[in-house]
């Protein structure tokens, strides 16, 4: 089922997509990316539901220092959503680490959100096994549910790992009504435009995007499933880790962002009063925690 953006958020999509433009990976399938700045680079990697355009704010703080490289996953945003593809977190840091290739960049601070987070830490595995195909410098985590039995699931994140949950969630789908019960994860909503969360509703949807929902939400699984690929390494790496969080986020919890500190020996910086999307909801600090 696909759904007409109303103008305001067909606005911001499209002129989001005019910045950018469309990269084709070895298994054909292409993915948007937006490049912008000058400087080291800066590859900053999106969770779910949403896209690229989380970063959106935070670019302005980023761009005089970093060429920030930021991307829709795929199946996510404006990227390809192909049925027949694999969107397992092991896939998705492959491709991440080819786009990187295809794009020339050659050494990176890698920054990851939500599940992306996850999607940062199976680049950072690739990397120790000489398969990531560029200099990985650091990486940054920030509000996920990495540490998966800590983090407060929603009923809908339980549901959606289910087939009759993800069907039922597609056949009802409202992305109005989405995007409004999406403003909880904010510790105040009001900080974010409004036009930006009903975007990620429409986003979703995008490309007949519903259609592959329950292959893609299903990642929470693979948190637990690849816990012994994904945790140790946090602790024996010699690429430096810093974590950045929310306070407020009521899914990914704080205690989630200082376990993994505690993991990693890197350093905690806490945003307080802020929720789940920091990058958008105080993209400022969030841009000077991530890169000091």
């Amino acid at each position: 089922m696909a759904f007409d953006a109303p103008a305001d958020v067909a606005a911001i999509q499209e002129a989001w997509v005019r910045r950018g433009r469309f990269v084709s990976l070895p298994e054909g399938h292409r993915l948007f990316v937006l490049q912008e700045g000058r400087g080291p680079d800066l590859l900053l990697v999106h969770g779910f539901p949403s896209s690229s355009h989380d970063f959106a704010a935070a670019l302005p703080f980023l761009t005089p220092r970093f060429r920030v490289t930021v991307f829709d996953q795929l199946g996510f945003g404006s990227s390809d959503k192909p049925c027949e593809a694999s969107y397992s977190l092991l896939d998705q840091g492959q491709r991440a680490g080819e786009l990187a290739r295809t794009l020339g960049i050659e050494r990176a601070r890698v920054v990851g959100h939500d599940m992306g987070l996850t999607v940062a830490v199976e680049m950072l595995c690739r990397h120790e096994a000489n398969e990531l195909g560029f200099e990985l410098d650091g990486l940054v985590l920030t509000n996920g549910s990495h540490l998966v039995e800590l983090a407060q699931l929603t009923p809908l994140q339980h549901a959606l790992m289910t087939d009759d949950g993800a069907a039922a969630f597609a056949t009802n789908y409202d992305p109005e009504r989405f995007a409004q019960a999406l403003g909880f994860v904010w510790a105040d909503p009001t900080r974010t435009p409004e036009v930006d969360r009903r975007a990620i509703a429409y986003w979703l949807a995008h490309g007949d995007g519903l259609a592959i929902i329950a292959q893609i939400a299903r990642y929470n699984l693979e948190r637990a499933r690849y816990a012994e690929r994904w945790r140790p390494i946090l602790g024996r790496t010699a690429v430096p880790i810093r974590q950045v969080w929310g306070d407020r986020d009521p899914i990914a919890v704080l205690e989630i962002g200082r376990r993994l500190a505690e993991m990693s020996g890197g350093p905690l910086t806490v945003l307080e009063g802020i929720g789940h999307y920091p990058q958008m909801e105080a993209p400022e600090a969030w841009a000077t925690a991530v890169a000091p």
